[in-house]
């Protein structure tokens, strides 16, 4: 019998399953394939930082605020005086507390402080980490300087999409509405793939550097042979896809297309920092009328596209969660509630017979699976 280990929060839980039950195991690149520490020092030796730089940080992914750290102790060791680090809200606390050590400012950044905030530094940086988006199909700056600091272009993104299911790994117009504006800005991007630890970094201009990102990143991306019946997911080592419910879901979208219609598909998203946005906040608490908002085209909440996923995929298929969330919300959402894997595994089981196959995804926040 097989026992495979899943990340569900900052602890891991064993799935035991048996062999005739396990269809497969997907997972992220093996760890041989990350770069070394010597390898990301002489990567940035080659990004020219200088002095009089305000570094706008999109993720606090381990990946990000480990580099982020590299960065600033290089500034120090250089003596730069006019280096500072700024975030959105949601973000600051984590990264001050990866900066704690270092002498260099770090701002509370909206989108109406950071523009004035940009006007007294020469030059600008963005640090992000690439990743599939259920919305954009693509995420890293354009997209998070979108989410983050432009609600006009935000809103207009949301309106501009094809359907009203997740899109991983395609190029539709919201991105179109994402690398049009940021093309408008005079500044740079690290886009880091991988996370905890790094597989790539992309630097450029914000689009060039996350075109190569993006690229990178579909070097990993996987295909089944047949659509699964169940399936069990759980996002990877990177604690910043178990915090919030939002962040999670992202897991779940990019492997719905492998899913077969009327199909069980069960996340690990243990979420200990709540549910993570707006529009799910509104939802759960009966403030959002989803089919109101849409037909006035009301301005974008920030995740308001899991909410419409929610609703659509629920009428097709069974979504379950194992998460220490209230039940309450859970069933609000039309999740269906897990207390354990152990408990999934007998559900389905019993739904679809002794024989049924299992799919097991790991690291689901980095990698898309398609048929």
């Amino acid at each position: 019998m097989p026992e495979l280990w899943l990340k569900y929060g900052q602890t891991s839980v064993v799935l035991d399953i048996k062999y005739e039950n396990l269809q497969a195991h997907i997972y992220p690149a093996p760890s041989v394939d990350y770069l070394a520490e010597p390898r990301i020092e002489d990567e940035l030796s080659n990004i020219d930082i200088t002095d009089n730089t305000i570094i706008v940080v999109l993720s606090v992914s381990k990946a990000v605020l480990d580099l982020v750290d590299q960065i600033s102790q290089r500034a120090v060791l250089k003596r730069y005086d006019r280096i500072a680090f700024t975030s959105s809200t949601d973000l600051l606390k984590m990264l001050k507390n990866s900066l704690r050590k270092q002498p260099f400012p770090v701002y509370d950044s909206t989108n109406t402080s950071l523009f004035p905030l940009l006007s007294k530094y020469k030059n600008m940086l963005c640090i992000s980490q690439a990743r599939y988006d259920p919305l954009f199909g693509y995420g890293g700056s354009p997209t998070l300087l979108l989410r983050q600091f432009y609600p006009v272009e935000m809103n207009e993104a949301f309106y501009v999409r094809s359907n009203n299911l997740p899109n991983p790994h395609n190029k539709f117009s919201p991105l179109e509405v994402a690398l049009r504006t940021v093309d408008n800005l005079n500044a740079n991007s690290i886009e880091i793939v991988g996370s905890p630890r790094i597989l790539s970094l992309h630097h450029g201009t914000i689009s060039q550097s996350f075109e190569s990102a993006i690229r990178s990143l579909d070097l990993g991306k996987k295909t089944t042979k047949e659509k699964c019946q169940t399936t069990l997911i759980s996002p990877g080592d990177d604690l910043e896809s178990h915090l919030t419910l939002s962040s999670s879901l992202n897991s779940l979208w990019n492997v719905m297309e492998s899913i077969k219609e009327g199909g069980l598909v069960v996340l690990l998203s243990e979420n200990e920092m709540g549910l993570g946005c707006k529009a799910l906040e509104m939802y759960v608490q009966e403030r959002l009328d989803l089919q109101k908002h849409l037909q006035e085209k009301l301005q974008y909440l920030e995740g308001l596209e899991h909410v419409l996923f929610l609703q659509e995929l629920t009428k097709n298929y069974d979504l379950g969660i194992i998460s220490t969330l209230p039940e309450y919300y859970l069933l609000k959402l039309g999740l269906v509630p897990f207390k354990s894997i152990k408990e999934c595994y007998h559900k389905a089981l019993s739904k679809f017979g002794r024989l049924q196959k299992i799919l097991v995804i790991t690291g689901a926040d980095i990698l898309s699976l398609a048929d």
